[in-house]
């Protein structure tokens, strides 16, 4: 990617480097987010960077993937694992939506619909957001000269995410407790960015005490990559979310 600032081009370097794999970059107008990068297993030679065109600032979303893959790679092998999916989650959202309200039989119809959309959102999301807040700060903090595009990197996510304040289904919403991990990343920007207009919308739907809650959490739990998944648990533990995932061994070849 000759387009790619210096320093971003030294993170991939570096993911290269401790993975013993290249980094692939394939552009991608079908993916709903702006960048994923899929490890090389599988017998693949190598890593494969999605992202969509003309998405923004492809240096924040590039140097934010492979800040992932660091903290990944720098685990021993016997400490890497896949996140997987139990199936208990939509059962568990449905409750959630259902709880404490009566609702017309057309919502009633909807509800395994979109109780099995916000497992699906609700698991990325634990899977994405705790670990990413620290790539985040670790981007902010050891690479000032990338602070202008991880700025516009972050708005636009923040943007994106007010959608889920109204995501709905004709009276199905995103159950609240599910919206402070939006919440507590809102923090982190308003943080980062040095401003307090990200949490404002959160406040105001009620959500923001979980948001606080989550991110205490986090904090209590140590910074090393050795230390994710715990990151994660805590987050699943405050959410309600422990039974909705597992944790796998990684395997390369599997």
């Amino acid at each position: 990617m000759k387009n790619l600032r210096p320093e971003t081009l030294g993170i991939v370097q570096r993911v290269e480097a401790l993975s013993g794999c290249p980094v692939e970059f394939q552009p991608d107008s079908s993916l709903s987010i702006q960048a994923t990068l899929q490890k090389a297993r599988h017998g693949a030679a190598a890593h494969v960077l999605r992202y969509r065109p003309g998405s923004g600032p492809l240096d924040y979303w590039v140097a934010y993937q492979c800040g992932y893959a660091l903290r990944f790679y720098a685990l021993p092998p016997d400490l890497r694992f896949d996140f997987t999916d139990t199936g208990e989650g939509t059962e568990q959202a449905a409750t959630l939506l259902t709880g404490g309200q009566s609702l017309p039989d057309a919502d009633l119809e909807r509800v395994p619909m979109f109780a099995h959309k916000v497992e699906q959102w609700a698991l990325m999301t634990l899977l994405s957001y705790p670990v990413g807040m620290r790539v985040d700060q670790w981007v902010h903090d050891e690479f000032p000269s990338l602070r202008d595009v991880q700025r516009e990197g972050i708005q636009q996510i923040q943007q994106e995410n007010l959608q889920l304040l109204t995501m709905a289904m004709g009276r199905l919403t995103v159950p609240v407790p599910l919206l402070g991990m939006p919440a507590a990343y809102a923090l982190l920007a308003d943080q980062l960015l040095g401003t307090s207009v990200y949490a404002i919308p959160y406040r105001a739907a009620g959500v923001m005490g979980v948001g606080e809650a989550l991110r205490d959490a986090g904090a209590a739990v140590p910074q090393g990559p050795e230390h994710d998944r715990a990151l994660i648990d805590a987050w699943a533990q405050a959410l309600g979310m422990s039974s909705w995932y597992q944790w796998r061994p990684y395997k390369i070849l599997s």
